[in-house]
């Protein structure tokens, strides 16, 4: 274990130096910096730069520029985690039963409902929502996160916590705001999730119903609920786990997609307002945060499936 942990630090490491490199190369070509002959030392006073938290001022508002990519991007995540609790919901059951119920009418039924979702381009998507209101009689907002009625002073950069903060103020008016602001952006997002989990999930389930063991099962009398909820959920949970570690990317990408339709204020905004304004410091900003927390996530998702997943273990010592 300690060996497989030293190993995944250092591939973040060596990672982390070659994210450093582009966003060094971004920031100077960008800025209007030239590389002279002491790109060396440049790139060492941008190292040390980062590792004191100073990457630099916006141009925008004159703020520290770490300080707004950090509160754009974790509201970013609040959006994905909206999304992904919502997704999650739907899609484990679909999964479930399509996989359990495979090459039958229903599991036709699920996976052509999910294989449109994944079909559909987020942003167009996103677009049709922003007409819903108007063509279905819904009162829902379409921009922003909350409200310009409500002051909400950034705290902890997440709506949900920063709204209950003010509540001796707005009773919990802004709390609820905000939570109808987040509906049709998450719910969008939540369209790729759900698609992407039944597809995941009814793999998953497929595999281990094939497995030696759950014929075991079978051959010993244990019934079908009790094979499913004894053995195959347990052992199904982390190559699922593993494969949307793999999404995460794609996920932050969406989200951000979906944040410039509905003038959703996260790291996609943000980044989307910088550039259109000559803001080019915002670029290598983005790219250090998101790709670190990206590796970070990545690390923390390997080391948990070792502990919980007995096959991830097998690997582990057999590579030792």
């Amino acid at each position: 274990m300690f060996n497989y942990l030293i190993r995944r630090l250092y591939l973040l490491c060596i990672t982390s130096i070659i994210l450093t490199i582009i966003a060094f190369s971004i920031q100077h070509l960008t800025v209007g910096n030239t590389l002279d002959s002491n790109v060396f030392s440049q790139y060492l006073d941008y190292l040390i730069s980062i590792s004191q938290g100073e990457l630099g001022v916006s141009a925008l508002d004159n703020q520290p520029i770490l300080k707004t990519a950090l509160i754009a991007f974790i509201s970013t995540l609040e959006l994905c985690f909206f999304a992904f609790i919502f997704a999650s919901i739907i899609g484990v059951p679909l999964g479930i039963l399509a996989g359990l119920e495979r090459n039958r009418g229903i599991d036709y039924s699920i996976m052509s409902i999910a294989l449109i979702g994944l079909a559909l381009p987020v942003f167009w998507v996103a677009i049709i929502f922003t007409m819903l209101p108007n063509l279905t009689g819904w009162v829902m907002p379409i921009d922003g996160n909350i409200s310009v009625i409500y002051e909400v002073p950034m705290v902890t950069g997440i709506m949900l916590i920063d709204s209950l903060l003010v509540s001796e103020q707005y009773q919990l008016s802004a709390f609820y705001n905000h939570l109808v602001h987040i509906v049709l952006p998450a719910t969008v997002l939540a369209i790729f999730l759900i698609s992407e989990i039944i597809r995941l999930t009814r793999h998953s389930i497929t595999m281990i119903m094939r497995s030696n063991y759950i014929k075991a099962a079978h051959t010993k009398g244990f019934s079908r609920p009790q094979i499913v909820y004894r053995h195959v959920l347990k052992n199904a949970i982390p190559p699922i786990i593993h494969q949307l570690r793999l999404q995460i990317s794609t996920i932050i990408s969406f989200a951000m997609a979906i944040e410039i339709v509905f003038s959703y204020q996260g790291a996609g905004m943000w980044l989307f307002v910088s550039i259109q304004q000559g803001d080019y410091l915002a670029l290598s900003t983005a790219i250090l945060i998101i790709s670190g927390f990206i590796l970070i996530l990545s690390i923390i998702v390997d080391l948990l499936l070792v502990l919980i997943s007995p096959t991830k273990r097998k690997v582990l010592y057999a590579d030792q």
